[in-house]
């Protein structure tokens, strides 16, 4: 009897297996054998939602700002140039002498001496010009021009009797067209020390056949040769 009963209760779980197998579609975590792989149904199919990313923030970059077109500048139209004048030269003062048959311009406001009554035949004349002494004198032409030289040169020797004199140059130059020669000089103390310096000069104007001497004296020799060439440029003969 126990051993119908131990049979008819394994039938029995057996049974109850295959109720729960066929319950659940045979589905025992396998495939039955023929049955095409057909997934299982889950009911019906439910429309996805789109979900939406999170709107990304404003960045803090500067969105460059198209430059406005260049307005075009109308250059000025330049003003006609005026002309260019000429500077007016300042007036320069100047002494001249011509009341004596002869025109001499001199630089500046100079006060000349006058020595007597001199004509347009003879005559004598002085003057200081910038530290530089001048002695002009004319006379009838009756020597010759060394000689007139000469008679300068011992002038000048005989009016210094304390001072030596010593012959340095010679030679000829024009005056107002007409030649002329001349003699420098310079001036000596009693120590032999040289004091200053000097020219003499003499030539003669066609007309009125007069015969000019003219002598410089001063301490610089260089400024005393200026003026005398300065003098002899400004000299004009009688015409």
């Amino acid at each position: 009897m126990r051993k119908q009963r131990r049979i008819g209760l394994t039938s029995l779980a057996v049974s109850l297996v295959t109720l729960v197998v066929i319950a659940c579609g045979g589905d025992l975590g396998g495939t039955a054998v023929g049955q095409p792989d057909t997934p299982a149904s889950t009911g019906p199919t439910s429309t996805p939602k789109i979900v939406s990313s999170p709107t990304a923030k404003p960045t803090n970059t500067p969105v460059p700002q198209s430059k406005p077109a260049a307005v075009p500048i109308e250059a000025p139209t330049p003003s006609p140039t005026p002309p260019a004048t000429e500077p007016i030269p300042t007036p320069v003062r100047q002494t001249i002498i011509n009341e004596y048959g002869f025109k001499l311009e001199l630089d500046g406001e100079v006060s000349v001496i006058i020595a007597g009554s001199p004509t347009s035949e003879q005559g004598i004349i002085r003057f200081t010009n910038q530290g530089v002494t001048v002695i002009l004198g004319w006379e009838p032409s009756i020597n010759t021009l060394q000689q007139a030289v000469a008679n300068s040169y011992k002038r000048l020797q005989d009016g210094q009797p304390g001072l030596s004199f010593e012959p340095i140059s010679e030679g000829a130059l024009p005056v107002s067209g007409e030649r002329g020669v001349f003699g420098g000089f310079k001036v000596l103390d009693k120590a032999n020390s040289t004091v200053g310096g000097g020219l003499v000069a003499a030539w003669v104007c066609s007309e009125p056949q007069s015969l000019y001497s003219l002598t410089l004296t001063g301490p610089q020799a260089t400024v005393v040769q200026i003026r005398f060439q300065r003098i002899l440029d400004s000299f004009t003969c009688a015409s």
